[in-house]
This record gives C-alpha cells, sequence and structure tokens, in this order.
C-alpha cells in the first residue's frame, strides 16, 4: 500500500468512527506550523483561513502581495481584485489528524457572472516568488514527515 493510499484510509475509517472536531479545538495550536511555513516571506501575504469546527485541518492561503487596502476576506476586497482582474494563491491544508498534506496552486479571478470570485487552478504561477515557495512549503512539509496527498485521489473516499 502507498503512501497516498495509507493516508486515505486513515482519514476514511477516522470519518467514520467519529468526529475530532472538539479535541481539536481544544488541545491543538493553531499557530503550531507557522515557524516551518513563514520563512521567505518577502512578497507574499499569509493568511491562516478557519477553524478545526468543519475541515479538520490547518488551513493556509498564500497570495501574492498586491496591497489590497482590505482585509483579504471582505467584500471591499474581493471588489478590489474584480477590479485587477486576479489574484495568485497558494491553498494548503495541513490534516489536523493524520500526517498528511495538500497542496494547490490556485487563482481568484473575477466572475463571469455574480459578485463572487470564481477560483482556478492553475499548474503553474506567473508570479515567480509564489513558484518558489510552493516548492518550499512542499519540501519543508517533507521533512516534516507530512505526505503529500492528491486532492482528486481524496474525494474518491469522502
Amino acid at each position: 500500500m502507498n503512501a497516498n493510499d495509507r493516508a486515505i484510509n486513515f482519514v476514511s475509517r477516522g470519518l467514520k468512527e467519529g468526529d475530532y472536531g472538539y479535541v481539536l479545538r481544544k488541545y491543538v495550536y493553531s499557530d503550531e506550523w507557522d515557524e516551518y511555513l513563514l520563512k521567505n516571506m518577502e512578497g507574499i501575504v499569509f493568511e491562516p483561513s478557519g477553524g478545526f469546527d468543519y475541515t479538520r485541518c490547518f488551513s493556509y492561503y498564500f497570495m501574492e502581495d498586491i496591497e489590497l487596502k482590505n482585509s483579504f476576506f471582505s467584500d471591499k476586497s474581493t471588489k478590489e481584485i474584480m477590479q485587477r482582474g486576479y489574484i495568485e494563491f497558494i491553498s494548503l491544508k495541513i490534516s489536523a489528524i493524520s500526517p498528511f498534506f495538500i497542496i494547490e496552486k490556485a487563482q481568484y479571478q473575477s466572475p463571469k457572472e455574480g459578485q463572487k470570485l470564481d477560483i482556478v487552478y492553475l499548474k503553474e504561477f506567473k508570479n515567480q516568488t509564489l513558484e518558489k515557495k510552493y516548492t518550499e512549503l512542499i519540501e519543508v512539509l517533507g521533512e516534516q514527515k507530512q505526505i503529500l496527498v492528491n486532492r482528486e485521489e481524496l474525494k474518491k473516499f469522502l
């Protein structure tokens, strides 16, 4: 059984057997990964996202620094991004209950319709600083014995 299958089996078993939400909120520090992730951040904006209530993971966004005037998750920043046309970002999720992570290259784009930004997944960033940080995050998490899991493979089991 390969590492990807082991991680998926662990998560599948955990989801069937119980809820970790309370334990994670009570006993896990939300900044546990900061010292590993926040190196070499020049030109990158870091945004932790969410809690353990639903996701059971540490969620982070690393975005290109376009000097938004408003907080990233606000309606006003959405309008700023729409005016610019897009913002590239790294989406990183580190499981709080098993040794694996998912990392993706993505871009928020002006919507085709409506007021909510569209997410497009990328093969490569235009922003070379993000491209370098993406590679660095994979290396750092690998050094910490975390397993990179393919998101599409994981979806099959959830």
